[in-house]
């Protein structure tokens, strides 16, 4: 599995950028996707990832915290994302409202 930023909000999970396109494409409607489409991203780039979706094992481990409000946040990579939720088909893996 790949990532592709689609545009400013969304990060779709997929095999390829025409697979990408077309998931998008029909979860949102949208048709001209190549006006705000980036492209691929590193799988290394992370994300942040709400502590309580973690493992018990992992929460224990000693890493750098992001509080927002009363939550707490890691950063995961896309690989380590894909891995854990086992993503094998088009999905939003990220996305940011404004």
């Amino acid at each position: 599995m790949k990532v592709f930023k689609m545009n400013e909000c969304d990060l779709v999970a997929a095999e390829t950028e025409g697979q990408a396109k077309e998931f998008y494409k029909k979860e949102f409607g949208f048709d001209d996707i190549a006006i705000d489409f980036e492209g691929e991203v590193p799988l290394t780039d992370t994300i942040l990832i709400n502590v309580d979706d973690l493992l018990e094992e992992e929460q224990l481990l000693t890493q750098e915290f992001t509080r927002s409000g009363n939550e707490l946040f890691v950063n995961r990579s896309f690989k380590w994302v894909i891995e854990k939720e086992k993503i094998t088909s088009p999905c939003i893996i990220a996305s940011t409202e404004y």
